[in-house]
């Protein structure tokens, strides 16, 4: 393999974010596993002769709590937030770059209040015990904090990249193109 043939080295950032990724896809996912099958089994629980397990909708409703927040940070370097992709088919790409650097910089503000909130729980909610599970509820919001952290840093080095390399591609199909060209 010739030096032009070889693919450029990764840096270590997006090392680190791929890792990062793996780590929140498979809290996600094993957080939508959990409340397939406590939700399953809870409705199961109802045709069966024994008595129902309590835990299961709590522990469901935290897993769901759990997998909104650790998605949230790959939704926003995968582009796959809720966007007005309107402002993407301008044609003056200086105009979209702005557009986009302040989105991503209004999501980065939102995470960052977010964080501050999450952390103010997992500080002062370590006293309260969830009703059944008798957890600490600030551990059930630590994947929070790790979510909305992730977000935010997510969205300025995304805001960074827009502002250094160029507005994204919108996913605009040609007929579409030709809509917004009239």
């Amino acid at each position: 393999m010739t030096p032009q043939e070889q693919p450029p080295a990764t840096g270590i950032l997006r090392r680190l974010a791929r890792i990062i990724t793996v780590i929140e896809v498979t809290i996600g996912a094993v957080a939508v596993m959990m409340i397939l099958v406590l939700v399953f089994y809870q409705a199961l629980q109802r045709y069966l002769p024994f008595e129902s397990l309590a835990w299961t909708g709590e522990l469901a409703r935290f897993a769901l709590l759990w997998a909104t927040f650790a998605a949230m940070g790959i939704l926003v370097t995968s582009n796959g937030h809720i966007a007005l992709e309107l402002a993407d088919s301008i044609r003056n790409p200086m105009i979209v770059r702005i557009i986009q650097v302040f989105a991503l910089l209004v999501v980065a503000a939102a995470g960052i209040g977010l964080s501050l909130e999450a952390w103010a729980l997992i500080s002062t909610q370590g006293i309260v015990k969830s009703p059944v599970l008798r957890l600490p509820m600030s551990w059930v919001y630590i994947p929070v904090l790790i979510g909305t952290v992730s977000t935010t840093i997510r969205a300025l080095l995304s805001a960074a990249d827009v502002a250094l390399h160029g507005p994204r591609a919108a996913d605009i199909e040609e007929d579409q193109v030709e809509v917004a060209g009239l």
